[in-house]
């Protein structure tokens, strides 16, 4: 029988709610997690690690096409159901070993949906209330509900990186990582893939002239992007899908394709929490919490990871923040959020990365800064792999010599960004990293490429 009562319940077994509820089982507390869909949550289930598999398939397919003309001859194909069920082979034993990490540790797993009944309880379906000292909600998010007619024929980026069989034709809809990453899977997998973006700017929190560039990369790889075309409707199509666009000057446009996916990213997952009943205050970004990643509004509630404001929706920033309700809870007022130094990645071919910030940000936030920016398409490095379109730009504060932002598109791009993430959580310097005896030849070594 399900007891009643607990030090600690988490909302979530994701990275955030997974890490939380280990670290506080090993401390001794009595801890039960309240998982509705899958031990593991979106991460390593139908996010991140499935779509890493197949994306780095599409590196693989896309390297081995930039060194035709330098001596690598032979054609190279995508077996799709053989991808498929290497990716199921990585991915299926996630949620039973998640499972039994909690079980190893004396943690109570409650499978169903959880929803507030008060300041400090819960009810899971049939189960009746449960109460804690501190309920951590960490309940992830979810895809993007577009609001169109004939928007349940879409497909979403979960059920793409579950297909058996790749259609010959797809549309993504969205200018975002999701679209951009899947449409390079699908292209260098053998299908016809098209980008519609309802604005002139792709890849929103990236550099946007590094964003213009792998535009052209994904072009010349013949995937198509059309931006300022926002979808106003999906009808059904012979054996497929049509997407009506609003397009220039507002003349009416439809793609037609053998499939769609929504790409426009996910929003929290907090509707059926009944946040309400709990005096949670959240928004659209998700439950507000302080410094200390306790809810602004209910001192017996924390939160971490996709769900919360303020944040990214990173595996990383989630595992942060769950180390800091981790010490917050064991001991109070120990520990403030920093996700100083942040870095993401958009895992196209090429890759592009960020760490810290744009331009536009550094500029807004009123510092003095000089940008280091290049064609690092004209690297050695990046001659050997034929690879054709790559750019810098680093934000270089005046005086300290301050790392602010870092903006890469090349190859290992999340690697070299990680680099500069570090930087820029230390302080370190510009001269700093010029002094560092990098590896050559490297890509840690282009660090002294993109300084000057």
């Amino acid at each position: 029988m399900t007891r009643q009562a607990y030090d600690v319940i988490v909302i979530g077994s994701g990275p955030a709610g997974g890490i939380v509820a280990r670290r506080l089982g090993e401390a001794g507390l009595d801890v039960a997690v309240v998982e509705k869909d899958g031990w593991g949550g979106v991460c390593p289930l139908r996010g991140c690690e499935p779509k890493k598999t197949l994306a780095d398939m599409s590196h693989e397919i896309l390297r081995v096409r930039d060194t035709a003309a330098h001596g690598v001859a032979g054609n190279v194909r995508v077996d799709w159901a053989s991808l498929m069920r290497f990716k199921h082979s990585v991915i299926d034993p996630i949620s039973g070993r998640v499972f039994d990490s909690f079980h190893g540790r004396g943690i109570t797993t409650i499978q169903g949906e959880a929803r507030f009944t008060g300041p400090d309880t819960v009810e899971v379906e049939e189960l009746g209330p449960l109460t804690a000292r501190h309920i951590v909600v960490a309940s992830g998010a979810v895809p993007r509900k577009l609001g169109i007619p004939g928007e349940s024929l879409l497909l979403s980026s979960d059920r793409f990186l579950d297909l058996e069989n790749l259609p010959e034709s797809m549309l993504f809809i969205g200018g975002g990582f999701i679209s951009f990453e899947f449409a390079c899977i699908a292209a260098a997998a053998g299908a016809r893939a098209t980008i519609l973006h309802r604005s002139h700017r792709v890849l929103k929190g990236f550099d946007e002239s590094l964003g213009r560039k792998l535009v052209q990369a994904m072009r010349d790889q013949g995937v198509a992007v059309h931006t300022d075309h926002p979808v106003k409707a999906v009808e059904p199509f012979e054996d497929g899908v049509r997407v009506i666009v609003s397009g220039p000057d507002d003349v009416e446009m439809e793609f037609v394709a053998a499939a769609a996916v929504s790409g426009t990213g996910r929003v929290p997952d907090l509707d059926g929490l009944d946040l309400g009943k709990a005096g949670v205050e959240s928004g659209e970004r998700g439950i507000k919490v302080d410094e200390y990643m306790r809810s602004v509004s209910n001192p017996v509630v924390f939160g971490a990871g996709d769900c919360v404001e303020p944040g990214h929706p990173l595996t990383p920033v989630a595992a942060l923040q769950a180390d800091t309700v981790v010490r917050n809870i064991l001991d109070e007022g120990s520990a403030r959020s920093d996700l100083s130094g942040t870095a993401g990645a958009v895992f196209t071919h090429p890759t592009l990365a960020c760490a810290g910030l744009l331009e536009e940000q550094a500029s807004e936030q009123g510092y003095d800064f000089k940008v280091f920016e290049g064609d690092a398409a004209k690297w050695s490095e990046h001659h050997r792999l034929g690879m054709a379109h790559a750019g810098y730009r680093v934000l270089v504060e005046r005086g300290t010599g301050r790392i602010l932002g870092a903006h890469y598109l090349g190859a290992h791009a999340e690697e070299v960004v990680n680099i500069f993430g570090m930087a820029i959580r230390h302080s370190l310097t510009r001269e700093d990293l010029l002094a560092q005896p990098w590896a050559y030849p490297s890509f840690g070594y282009t660090v002294r490429y993109m300084l000057g």
